[in-house]
């Protein structure tokens, strides 16, 4: 394994193409192919599956990206090792309005302590950003993704809803409640069309846009909301009941377009905060 091999893994991960990595590093394309192969024999995994359009990404390539892309980094910054320590780094991010404000919070938090001279403007999502805080499903073909938790979508409602005694619920005992919708959602083509299938409606008393939106009104007895089980965890005001004839999930992280390097202390507190979040997140469901 040498750096040259973790470059051309790094521009064939990215570009998502043989072809495009070989044109990317100005060489012939069997020169990304062997490095690619003496990297999976080295490492004994596999890191891209081949098909008409491109490679694949496989889970190992996925956990390896961050690592090599620290590596590459690190060795570009030798050169200006001492003097980078002085420099602000300064970012722009960006975070969608239906995400869990206390675990961006973390993230953000643990970039600040681990980053030095990290300077953050947080920006509306419509605006440019250097990193987004997203879910996967929004993601393009330009975009690197590095996931930090996973959430399950539960059924959100008042602690004397006549639902909260039950331990899970179906679909059919949601016919005709009162029910907060939110708009944008990033489930919620799939959930209108699980329900019409169905053949279940609810009465949708509001609209909002936030999640914190909805669980205020859910706590005021006003309905019941479908809501990411993370953004919920820290209220007491509210049940969460899970729906054991449903199962929707979203994968939140951090996006950057493919053509954008990170400063690898950057990357680095990424991946420390992707731990911290899933230790604090296994130990509360072992609380509960």
């Amino acid at each position: 394994m040498d750096i040259r091999s973790l470059r051309y893994f790094q521009a064939v991960y990215e570009e998502q193409s043989l072809s495009g990595a070989a044109k990317r590093c100005f060489v012939a394309q069997p020169s990304i192919s062997a490095a690619i192969a003496q990297l999976e024999a080295s490492l004994k995994v596999t890191l891209f599956t081949r098909h008409s359009k491109g490679v694949t990404a496989t889970d190992n390539a996925k956990d390896l990206y961050p690592h090599a892309c620290k590596m590459i980094n690190d060795l570009q910054a030798l050169p200006n090792l001492f003097t980078a320590q002085q420099t602000n780094l300064d970012l722009s991010v960006s975070l969608m309005p239906f995400l869990s404000g206390s675990l961006v919070s973390q993230v953000i938090k643990s970039m600040l302590e681990q980053v030095p001279n990290l300077q953050l403007s947080l920006v509306d999502e419509s605006e440019q950003a250097d990193l987004r805080f997203t879910c996967q499903r929004y993601l393009t073909t330009n975009d690197i993704f590095h996931p930090l938790w996973e959430d399950n979508y539960v059924l959100a409602m008042a602690p004397h809803h006549p639902l909260a005694q039950q331990a899970s619920i179906s679909l059919k005992q949601i016919d005709g409640l009162p029910f907060i919708s939110r708009t944008p959602c990033d489930i919620i083509e799939s959930w209108h069309y699980l329900i019409h299938k169905q053949g279940i409606q609810v009465d949708v008393r509001a609209q909002v846009k936030t999640e914190e939106y909805a669980l205020d009104l859910v706590a005021a007895g006003l309905g019941i909301s479908l809501i990411p089980e993370h953004s919920a965890r820290q209220r007491t005001d509210i049940c969460l009941r899970p729906l054991h004839d449903a199962n929707f999930k979203r994968l939140v992280g951090l996006a950057h377009h493919k053509s954008q390097s990170l400063p690898s202390r950057l990357l680095q507190s990424i991946l420390n905060s992707k731990e911290d979040l899933q230790k604090e997140l296994k130990k509360q469901q072992l609380d509960n």
